[in-house]
């Protein structure tokens, strides 16, 4: 007994670790690399010495795949599974491949060779896979007649980074699986101009020699996605020839480079407080799949990632693209995201493995059947370690301090689903001014969406409808030529409650406070039991002034004769819409610019969507609260009104295992639990695994629930 209390005193103190500190700076650094250690990193030097140990000399493959896993893959042949699925497709791809001709160097928009590279890559990798499992030479003939094409190219378009980096990944790819079968010439032929159009162009960005290039990604700091992308992609490259002779010193030097500012981007890019990614949904996939390549790639050939990916805030990570999508699942699509993307991404896979956390895999596994043929797929799936179910996971996510928010009643596609953005504003990495910004989604149909993405080469794009405030489901005030939020603005999530009356509450004040703001709160609650969302915002004004309130769906709407609810439907599902607040009405609108705003001509056309306005006037401190309640069949309106009241007075109700009953889990329920714990028999934790309650191998979020539920009971 003494032993187990031992035990659960320890994992109390990680819990106590775990609660937010606002005191806390998530990173102070102000240079564009750390000094410390990198982990168990040395330099390139030492990964090529461990790679030649673990492998032997030009052994291959060594990047991701190796024999082993072609022959197991072989073994899925012909079974009623999901991996026997994926190769028949991979078959149906390189069959199609090989009555395509090879690419052309073709640069459409006079900056981007990417479409190409990004096809040459997963040509290259379907047609060398294709020979590897299925041994039919024409697949390998096939595959090194586009390496040869691409070699003929007059460069890789280095001005325009990412372009080197995908092709050089196809050429890592290629080389490496298709090594025995090449012979010396065309061996010598790839890796020349791997050298060449390749890790010599990045020496030159790493060493910032005097060259165009369009945009200065391994100088800039903090960095997007072009960390990852293109230090994984010349990595691999690295790892694929390193061994050779003529390689080997330049590819010690890009392993050095690439792995200490990756490393230092992961850990800059992904929240540890809740995984939150800087750039959002959408580039979360991007740069995350190039670290699981990269990841992949080191440990199967140099036998570690030295810990490039063991970060708390990449494993968080998963929480926030599952909860920032909804039940179906689709993306919230705030800053540079596509509308409603789909989530179920095949990196899901590779974390699940990294994580050894097997839930994290059951989205994407459920939509490999319906989806074409992605070969990273093949790269990660191992259905021998079946997920566990996640339906029984919270509900409800986020905590003071964090970016984001969301609460949904059920995990089921049936069930609402609402979220809000907070965070920061910053334009130059694939932010837009949407803070405050939400979603809504029930049975399946998206009620209240953003957007997406406008097109990067826009004149005046900055300015353009999608990226002004006006163009998300947030607040304008005193509405001009000018932002309509401030560039830099951080506004967090001030208030988090969880339970059937869950809620999360940013303070807006400093986005708004150019247009003369003193204070503006926004609130956002789900009440479950009633199926309700409500969207509340307290402002007050320096000056009596102009307020917008928007709401953008592709639905249509249908407002009242009082102008004081409306009923917005999608497909066959409705949902009412009330102004619950005094004053004010609901008018629709086109999304397009006000007339206020600086005109931005060849836009994306907006015209599949309006958006639910409210208009005020002449107004100094106001309060806009409105309430929105799915219908059921053959209803026009609610059965129940929900009342206003002041986001000060917002709480929780009842939580489950909230030991203190106060709306939040926090320090003081550790107390409580503490003396729950020293009180329950021995005979009562027979089966707790000192905390861990998901079987994954961690203490997390999950674990905290379920913790709680079980003390209740006992």
């Amino acid at each position: 007994m003494k032993k187990q209390l031992l035990s659960i005193l320890l994992v109390l103190v990680m819990v106590i670790g775990m609660i937010p500190v606002n005191a806390i700076a998530e990173d102070s650094a102000t240079d564009s690399s750390q000094t410390e250690s990198y982990g168990e990193f040395t330099d390139g030097e030492q990964v090529i010495s461990d790679m030649i140990e673990q492998k032997g000399m030009y052994a291959h493959p060594r990047i991701i795949m190796s024999e082993e896993r072609f022959a197991k893959l072989r073994e899925s042949i012909g079974q009623d599974s999901v991996t026997a699925i994926l190769l028949e497709k991979l078959r149906g791809e390189a069959e199609r491949h090989m009555n395509e001709p090879v690419c052309q160097y073709e640069i459409p928009d006079g900056i981007r060779l990417l479409e190409t590279s990004k096809r040459i890559q997963r040509r290259v990798a379907a047609l060398a896979m294709a020979y590897n499992i299925f041994g039919d030479e024409k697949y390998a003939q096939r595959c090194y007649a586009e390496l040869e094409a691409a070699c003929n190219f007059q460069d890789w378009n280095p001005s325009h980074f990412l372009d080197t980096a995908e092709m050089s990944t196809a050429f890592a790819l290629g080389y490496d699986w298709l090594y025995h079968w090449m012979n010396d010439e065309q061996r010598t032929f790839l890796r020349q101009n791997m050298i060449e159009k390749g890790l010599t162009q990045v020496m030159e960005d790493y060493e910032d020699k005097p060259r165009t290039r369009t945009y200065r990604w391994y100088q800039d700091y903090p960095g997007d996605n072009w960390k990852l992308v293109c230090n994984g992609s010349m990595s691999m490259a690295a790892l694929a020839i390193g061994d050779e002779t003529e390689a080997k010193d330049i590819a010690s030097e890009v392993l050095t480079y690439a792995y200490k500012e990756s490393y230092a981007f992961v850990r800059r890019a992904y929240s540890a407080k809740d995984g939150t990614y800087s750039e959002g949904l959408g580039y979360w996939d991007y740069a995350t799949y190039y670290l699981g390549l990269y990841s992949s790639a080191l440990t199967s050939a140099a036998g570690t990632d030295y810990g490039l990916a063991d970060h708390e805030g990449l494993r968080k990570s998963v929480d926030f693209v599952r909860y920032m999508s909804s039940n179906t699942p689709k993306s919230f699509s705030f800053g540079d995201d596509r509308e409603s993307r789909d989530t179920g991404w095949t990196v899901l896979l590779w974390l699940a493995e990294y994580y050894q956390s097997y839930d994290i895999a059951s989205t994407r596994l459920k939509k490999i059947e319906n989806d074409s043929f992605n070969y990273l797929d093949l790269l990660w799936i191992d259905e021998e370690k079946t997920p566990d179910s996640a339906s029984d996971s919270p509900t409800d996510w986020g905590e003071v301090g964090a970016s984001n928010a969301s609460f949904r009643n059920t995990w089921e596609e049936s069930g609402i689903v609402t979220a809000l953005h907070a965070g920061e504003n910053v334009y130059k990495y694939h932010g837009h001014y949407d803070l405050g910004t939400f979603y809504l989604e029930s049975n399946g149909a998206r009620f209240f969406t953003d957007l997406g993405n406008e097109n990067y080469e826009l004149e005046n794009r900055l300015y353009s409808y999608r990226i002004r405030a006006e163009g998300h489901n947030t607040l304008v005030i005193n509405p001009s030529q000018e932002l309509d939020q401030k560039e830099g603005a951080e506004c967090l999530i001030t208030q988090f409650g969880s339970g059937n009356e869950a809620y999360a509450v940013t303070d807006l004040t400093a986005a708004y406070e150019p247009s003369g703001a003193e204070s503006v709160v926004r609130g956002l609650k789900m009440i479950k039991d009633r199926e309700c969302v409500i969207i509340q915002d307290e402002i007050s004004l320096s000056a009596p002034g102009e307020i917008y309130w928007f709401a953008h769906t592709k639905g249509e709407i249908a407002v009242a004769d009082d102008g004081r609810s409306a009923v917005v439907t999608v497909g066959s599902e409705k949902m009412w819409v009330g102004l619950i607040s005094d004053g004010g009405t609901f008018t629709v609108m086109n999304a397009e610019l006000l007339p206020t705003s600086l005109p931005v001509p060849n836009q994306t056309d907006n015209s599949e969507y309006r958006k639910l306005a409210v208009h005020l006037t002449d107004t100094k401190d106001t309060t806009i609260s409105v309430a929105c309640i799915p219908l059921k069949e053959g209803e026009t309106q609610p059965s129940w009104m929900p009342s206003v009241k002041a986001i000060s007075e917002w709480t929780a109700q009842t939580i489950e295992g909230d030991v203190n009953a106060d709306g939040a889990f926090n320090v003081a329920d550790v107390v409580a639990l503490q003396k729950w714990l020293l009180a329950v028999p021995d005979t009562k934790l027979a089966n707790w695994q000192a905390g861990d309650f998901c079987n994954d191998g961690r203490l997390d979020a999950f674990d905290l629930c379920l913790m709680k539920r079980e003390l209740l009971k006992k």
